[in-house]
């Protein structure tokens, strides 16, 4: 194992309640009369139609409305929500570290915006240690969006490891498609988003809600095992 990669945002830091809440007050903010409970933005978030989901939201009702001007205020709040402190998820500090002591890459991708991601780095960075990312896929950098590998290819391109070398761990099961179908080992860690009506993330090399070192190795083995069959 040479590479470890965040597959979302939501696999670092359990953000994905402040995203929705950054979405409902941009629509405020641009006089749109529209709410997304947890059920529309878990629909919208999670389907493999790469538009973006007020586009997707505006189409379903019939509505003309400025998407990417949308997009920038909700990118903005979002950011400024992230950037007033969040925790890691459960065992990613630890993960983290150990990874960089052992001389792995680190990588994450992100549908997210830049400003949103870089707000969550630098509001998570104490509590990484310092730890960084060897390389960061966002949404500017993709023509292609999860299942589409893409994202993946680009990562375990620019940081120069083989996919077979490299476990994902990721939080949907679109982040969980991509990664396998670029030939990368994955560990499902599932966030709010999908736990929410009880969905999980069976990756090849299983699911946990807490991470550490041990379960990485574990699921490393089960992965690989998996990929021989």
């Amino acid at each position: 194992m040479d590479a470890i990669l965040f597959g979302g945002i939501g696999a670092v830091s359990e953000c994905a309640d402040l995203d929705r809440t950054a979405w409902n007050s941009a629509f405020r903010a641009h006089g749109l009369e529209w709410t997304w409970s947890w059920d529309t933005y878990q629909r919208l978030v999670s389907t493999r139609d790469a538009r973006s989901p007020v586009a997707r939201h505006a189409a379903h009702l019939g509505e003309s409305v400025a998407v990417e001007a949308v997009e920038r205020t909700q990118s903005r709040l979002f950011a400024a929500m992230l950037a007033e402190g969040l925790p890691l998820r459960p065992g990613v500090a630890q993960v983290v570290r150990w990874a960089a002591t052992r001389g792995m890459k680190l990588g994450l991708i992100s549908r997210s915006a830049a400003d949103p991601v870089r707000a969550m780095l630098k509001a998570t960075a104490r509590a990484r240690g310092g730890v960084g990312f060897d390389v960061a896929i966002l949404r500017d950098d993709l023509t292609h969006f999860p299942p589409h590998p893409q994202a993946y290819q680009m990562a375990i391109d620019q940081i120069g490891v083989a996919p077979a070398a490299t476990l994902a761990v990721v939080d949907s099961a679109a982040a969980l498609q991509a990664a396998e179908a670029a030939g990368v080992h994955t560990l499902g860690f599932p966030g709010a988003l999908a736990r929410h009506k009880g969905m999980g993330v069976p990756g090849r090399g299983g699911e946990v809600a807490i991470l550490s070192p041990d379960e990485i190795e574990a699921a490393w083995r089960r992965s690989v095992r998996h990929a021989a069959e």
